[in-house]
């Protein structure tokens, strides 16, 4: 609201007239603030109700016409299917007649067809008959002759196959038995040859290797046995320590670098999480972006985007912030923006109110 001062300006008037015309003008104000609320609500009220009463009658009457056009038209639609229903009971009783004359016709004609058949087929049976009779006749004649020269054939076969069959025997014996002769004799021949050479073999090998491991004992009593043994045990000692040594430092070094990788990985996710954050959050209000980032602190970095539509709305639902006793109030806008604050004089603010309380937007 506007001060006093600024109208009558600070000359002129006392202290007492200055409090006494505030408070008359403060009054004055409410009371015209309360009227035109009143108002608003009156006005709004009564357009609700008349536009209301439009709306039922324009859908009586819409209902109305489409209830009889419909009822109509199932009326002549009715109408029709018992004409036709009707229609095709007549035809089918005429159809019905001129079906039954017809199978009865063409059953007598069928049934004499039939016995016409059946005469020809007694006389065509009884030629059959006798002819498979003649058939099987000569067929049997000609199986028992058959069977008498299998038989015979039979007896002949194994009569003279078992003197072939004796004679083959005592040939492929005969030539066989030289066969192997000479077969065992050469292989014998051979492995006895290839026996005593072997012999000869085994035998220099065992006087060079009896002479070897003579000198060997007697050269490692006398030159090895002072220092080039233990020289050489020291160094596979020393090589195998060293080798434990490098196996040692591999495990910890791929110990090492597995718990690099680990924390590679949770940094750059940390990055990530962040960045994704900031992207999400950034253009909401101070307020607005703490209640999402708590919402959003137990959800994965891949899940980000998809639980932040899934909570704005809810986060972005709020109404007009309460006016404070101050020259200014904070309007709060459903744009998903940061909140923007308007500073004005008392009475603009008071407009704004009224607005606000008529459901209207600024």
């Amino acid at each position: 609201m506007a001060d006093i001062t600024e109208i009558f300006g600070t000359d002129g008037l006392s202290e007492d007239v200055k409090s006494k015309v505030q408070e008359a003008w403060e009054n004055k104000l409410s009371e015209a603030r309360e009227d035109i609320s009143a108002e608003l609500r009156e006005e709004f009220a009564q357009r609700y109700a008349n536009d209301k009463a439009n709306i039922v009658e324009a859908m009586d009457k819409m209902i109305g016409e489409v209830m009889k056009k419909e009822v109509s038209e199932f009326a002549e639609d009715k109408a029709k299917v018992v004409a036709e229903r009707v229609a095709v009971k007549n035809s089918l009783a005429e159809h019905s007649k001129m079906l039954e004359k017809f199978v009865s016709s063409v059953l007598v004609k069928e049934v004499k067809e039939l016995q016409e058949d059946r005469g020809a087929l007694k006389g065509q049976f009884t030629n059959l008959e006798e002819f498979v009779v003649r058939q099987l006749s000569n067929e049997l004649t000609e199986f028992s002759q058959d069977k008498k020269d299998v038989v015979e054939t039979k007896v002949k076969l194994v009569s003279e196959g078992k003197k072939i069959i004796e004679d083959t025997k005592a040939a492929f014996v005969k030539r066989a038995s030289d066969i192997v002769e000479k077969t065992v004799t050469s292989t014998l021949k051979n492995e006895m040859k290839a026996l005593k050479e072997d012999i000869k073999v085994a035998k220099e090998n065992d006087f060079g290797r009896k002479v070897f491991e003579s000198f060997a004992g007697e050269y490692m009593s006398s030159y090895l046995s002072g220092g080039e043994i233990r020289k050489l045990q020291s160094q596979l000692t020393n090589e195998k320590e060293a080798t434990a040594k490098a196996e040692a430092a591999l495990s910890t070094k791929d110990d090492q670098v597995k718990t690099m990788e680990t924390k590679v990985r949770i940094a750059e996710d940390k990055v990530a999480r962040e960045k994704t954050l900031t992207e999400l959050v950034g253009p909401l209000a101070k307020d607005k972006r703490q209640v999402m980032t708590e919402l959003l602190e137990s959800v994965q970095t891949a899940n980000l985007k998809k639980q932040f539509e899934k909570y704005l709305p809810a986060v972005l639902n709020e109404t007009a912030a309460p006016v404070a006793n101050d020259d200014k109030i904070i309007i709060t806008e459903h744009t998903g923006d940061r909140e923007t604050e308007q500073g004005s004089d008392k009475t603009n603010n008071d407009i704004v109110n009224i607005k606000r309380l008529a459901g209207l937007r600024s």
